[in-house]
């Protein structure tokens, strides 16, 4: 009887611990949106946009000099002539375009996300 209980306990705490490891996996939650008036950051990807495109310097706000660092370095890689800030892309597929002032839940639908997009541009 005193067994049972001792598994039963460490069977319900594996179970919470799955369930979290599963919560934290989302690709969703790696997203998140710091400041209200138009600012996201996917902590995962490691950059940060508001209303006009990925920021470098609002990554170096919410993430720190590190990540605002390899940002940098991505930027440069690909060219800064080259670097379209106005369309990204985060974790999950979540994609945004500045221009049109909308984000998707991904890059090839035209689904739009309305959390995301009324974060980002308030509509």
């Amino acid at each position: 009887m005193k067994y049972r209980f001792i598994y039963t306990l460490l069977g319900v705490a594996l179970l919470a611990l799955n369930n979290q490891s599963y919560a934290d996996s989302k690709p969703s939650s790696a997203i998140t949106y710091p400041r209200p008036g138009g600012v996201l950051c996917d902590k995962k990807s490691g950059f940060c946009a508001d209303e006009q495109g990925v920021s470098v310097a609002i990554t170096q706000m919410e993430l720190g000099k590190k990540a605002s660092k390899n940002l940098m370095d991505q930027i440069r890689a690909v060219g800064i002539q080259d670097f379209d800030a106005t369309s990204f892309t985060m974790t999950g597929g979540l994609h945004c375009e500045t221009k049109q002032k909308k984000c998707f839940t991904n890059k090839y639908d035209n689904v739009v996300d309305a959390k995301a997009t009324k974060a980002l541009f308030g509509k």
